[in-house]
């Protein structure tokens, strides 16, 4: 599938994986994978790290024969232990040749498919030169096991960095109205070196959708309670911007969190926005995006 064809949503698969969001039903995500299919979205971003591989596993299944009609990107360079039965793994980089090859096919594996439509480096790893881990991935592109190699979470300058080693075509980056982080200027290296957007968070976890009051407490499986937006004075401020977008919505008839989604489009270059979905409700939200 050719990247200009992909659906301007990219179905957000970390949920799948069933931890860190909370109380969630896998059954329901799978349910609302079907119905994503149906309304036209034909990508869909996961990563080795969530839920451990059961991200990639139940996408996979849940596909099944469709998963070679789509584009599924995942994502390496992470490695984890779980030290006890019920806590937290404990999640390191590692972007070595060694771990990028097996993150690879245990990728391929894991998804049942022959080639990774697209494969990020998660996060840049510093105890790793580039033309080592960059390196690898152009091994793997040579031998298709790779269609397009990706960068997420790369400043500008790494990304300047890795464009020297590989030919990048894809770029991860966390950006909503609230929290733009380096679009800008990486913006600027995207379009001239003809790469894609794909921006992750465009809802702030779900901050931007407007159904917080500031009030609500997080348990200790929802990443909400770790994060610094969700906690007292930053959690207000956020609360009240969203009010006043949700005023700027209204005026065009827009719900806040179509609102922030869209308007991500007329800012930037984007491609496809990631949504994390969880039931089919929320993919049916965005279908007029799609």
């Amino acid at each position: 599938m050719m990247s200009s064809d992909l659906s301007r949503i990219c179905f957000g698969c970390e949920a799948l994986g069933g931890t860190d969001w909370g109380k969630v039903s896998v059954r329901d995500i799978e349910e609302a994978v079907s119905v994503a299919l149906e309304l036209g979205v034909n990508f869909f971003d996961t990563a080795g790290v969530y839920g451990l591989g059961l991200s990639e596993k139940r996408l996979s299944n849940t596909l099944g024969v469709k998963r070679h009609d789509v584009t599924i990107a995942t994502k390496g360079g992470l490695a984890w232990e779980v030290l006890k039965s019920g806590e937290r793994a404990t999640i390191t980089k590692n972007s070595s040749a060694e771990a990028i090859k097996k993150n690879v096919f245990d990728s391929l594996k894991r998804l049942k498919v022959d080639r990774l439509s697209i494969f990020y480096v998660h996060w840049p790893d510093k105890t790793v030169s580039f033309e080592e881990t960059f390196g690898a991935l152009n091994e793997l592109q040579s031998k298709g096991l790779i269609g397009s190699i990706g960068v997420s979470n790369f400043s500008n300058t790494e990304l300047r960095q890795a464009l020297r080693l590989a030919p990048v075509d894809f770029v991860q980056v966390a950006a909503n109205l609230l929290e733009p982080s380096n679009m800008n200027s990486i913006s600027e290296t995207c379009v001239a070196n003809d790469i894609k957007i794909v921006p992750y968070n465009v809802l702030a976890s779900g901050l931007l959708m407007g159904k917080f009051s500031g009030d609500e407490e997080f348990p200790k499986d929802d990443r909400r309670s770790r994060l610094p937006l969700f906690k007292g004075k930053t959690f207000d401020d956020a609360i009240r911007k969203v009010d006043q977008f949700r005023k700027l919505a209204l005026r065009d008839d827009l719900p806040v969190g179509f609102y922030a989604v869209s308007q991500m489009f007329k800012k930037y270059p984007i491609t496809s926005s990631i949504i994390g979905i969880k039931n089919k409700e929320q993919i049916r939200f965005f279908e007029e995006l799609i």
